[in-house]
């Protein structure tokens, strides 16, 4: 995500127009705080529709959690999951070898407790 501050568009808004021709979203800040987000109207935008994408956006950005997605899309966890999961989106933040390495330690202990 691109950020912008509002004297930069003032001077320049074909930047923000690059942004959004490349499917970029841009924050806008003022004084370095962000005041407004722009997304690109797209076909998966309008297909998802605004409220989806900009959480999405927000989502495969890092700034806010699948749990913080959910609660704003007021849906479940789980649907949240399968949401990104169909825009082939990862939601899990473990590595393949990181999952192996989990498992092997789930069943080292699962021995000792039996």
């Amino acid at each position: 995500m691109k950020t912008l501050a509002i004297r930069d568009l003032k001077n320049n808004p074909s930047d923000m127009t690059k942004y959004l021709e490349n499917n970029e979203s841009v924050f806008i800040t003022k004084h370095s705080k962000p005041i407004g987000i722009t997304i690109p109207l797209n076909d998966e935008t309008l297909s998802i529709g605004i409220k989806k994408a900009v959480a999405i956006e927000q989502y495969r950005n890092g700034l806010i959690s699948l749990g913080k997605m959910a609660q704003f899309l007021e849906i479940e966890k789980k649907e949240a999951m399968d949401l990104v999961n169909r825009l082939g989106i990862d939601w899990l933040e473990y590595t393949r070898q990181e999952l192996d390495e989990q498992a092997k330690l789930a069943a080292k202990y699962a021995k000792k407790s039996s």
